[in-house]
């Protein structure tokens, strides 16, 4: 679209969207809310690493 080149899904975006939005309204409660909101929609789920050795998240 507009000639730019993207990897991202229209479900990623919309799951990212959904946690953003949760996590700001409510925090980590919220996000839960938005990962059931966007797995019910076959959207997908963002989960949160807590291993505090992996660097997947920094």
């Amino acid at each position: 679209m507009f000639g730019r080149k993207s990897s991202t899904s229209a479900a990623e975006v919309a799951t990212r969207s959904a946690q953003v939005v949760g996590r700001t309204v409510a925090g980590d409660r919220g996000g839960k809310v938005a990962n059931k909101v966007t797995g019910a929609l076959g959207l997908g789920r963002i989960e949160k690493c807590a291993d505090p050795k992996c660097d997947c998240c920094n």
